[in-house]
């Protein structure tokens, strides 16, 4: 049997592997409740009930908007009360609030640059001091496939301006817009090459540009303003050994070409309301490895236990033996029922199994 680190390798390298490899994406609540259900405490003996892969680290940052003397929630740091509503301010320095009794909803109701240039503004940058904590779980994960995150770009820079007001800055070719994206670029390739020296085995980078039907921003736009940094920052993590991990929900068939052309290995979500996993592998599936694919939209969260099986065995009929990370296409939210989270992988280990490395 292999290592969960040698099969996910396996996986991303087009070769077969024992079994489809496996990705836990959870909110807190979920998760917490998936403890109690099992009655195991320990998250990460979760993780290897479940049969997980899989494991991520990170490198935080310093300076910026953090606010001190208080303790940072999701979101960042509480700032104040709009109502019932609690507002928490990011490290970039973007505000947003929060619902007390919808904790994984938000809205945001702050943009830095609408109030002040950015010659002002407070750039945060990489913290030192996560860098030991991120080697020290690469070391203890030794075993497992180990993605490391980096900072969002696309995402981070119109939480900077606002997101309409960032869309029209690109029509108007605004050379603000290169000046923030340049900036962010940076700090998230220090983050990128910091990573793939511990030896993380993928850096997980990406943003949001596709919508449930559309593309956020046309090809030529993510092309002129976004690919060539994307492609700056996978240059560097393919030349100290990592493989590039990219994310965006959504429908992003006509960019799909250009990550293949800019060294991705690892597509995610494929998300199954915006794309037909089944095409996209017959189309690409030669040049990359897929990540994700079930639907957190429908059928985690509204199927039973039966649709889950169907989709999980559909999945692995389609996109597998190899190429595919099978795990929920983003994270599965509170309503998500329990059964079908353990139908998800308990289907996974039994029907991905590879007959021909038994």
């Amino acid at each position: 049997m292999l290592s969960s680190r040698e099969r996910c390798l396996r996986a991303i390298a087009l070769e077969e592997p024992d079994r489809v490899p496996l990705i836990l994406r959870i909110r807190p609540e979920p998760f917490e409740a998936l403890k109690r259900y099992l009655q195991i405490s320990d998250g990460e003996r979760i993780y290897r009930a479940l049969g997980i892969d899989v494991r991520s680290v990170g490198i935080g940052l310093r300076g910026g908007y953090r606010v001190e003397g208080t303790q940072a929630r999701e979101g960042g740091w509480p700032v104040g009360m709009q109502g019932r509503f609690e507002v928490r301010r990011s490290i970039f320095g973007y505000e947003t609030i929060w619902a007390p009794d919808h904790t994984y909803t938000y809205t945001h109701s702050y943009y830095p640059l609408q109030h002040m240039s950015l010659d002002e503004y407070a750039w945060p940058e990489i913290d030192e001091a996560t860098i030991q904590n991120a080697e020290r779980l690469r070391g203890k994960f030794e075993d497992y496939c180990v993605y490391g995150g980096v900072t969002h770009m696309f995402e981070e820079a119109w939480k900077l301006t606002g997101f309409d007001e960032f869309l029209i800055a690109m029509y108007k070719n605004s050379p603000l817009i290169e000046k923030i994206l340049d900036r962010l670029n940076q700090l998230r390739t220090e983050q990128a090459m910091i990573l793939a020296e511990m030896g993380v085995d993928a850096v997980v980078d990406g943003d949001d540009v596709g919508t449930q039907g559309s593309m956020m921003m046309s090809p030529a736009l993510w092309r002129r303003y976004l690919k060539p940094r994307y492609a700056k920052m996978i240059k560097e993590i393919k030349r100290r050994g990592a493989k590039a991990h990219f994310h965006s929900d959504g429908w992003i068939e006509p960019i799909i070409p250009d990550l293949v052309e800019m060294g991705v290995d690892i597509l995610n979500p494929v998300q199954p309301e915006s794309m037909d996993p089944a095409k996209i592998k017959e189309l690409y599936g030669d040049r990359l490895c897929f990540d994700g694919t079930i639907s957190i939209q429908r059928t985690m969260p509204h199927g039973a236990p039966e649709d889950v099986a169907k989709e999980v065995k559909e999945r692995i009929r389609t996109l597998g033996p190899t190429g595919l990370i099978l795990g929920p296409s983003h994270d599965m939210q509170p309503d998500v029922p329990i059964k079908n989270i353990l139908t998800l992988y308990e289907t996974a280990r039994k029907y991905g199994r590879n007959p021909k490395m038994a």
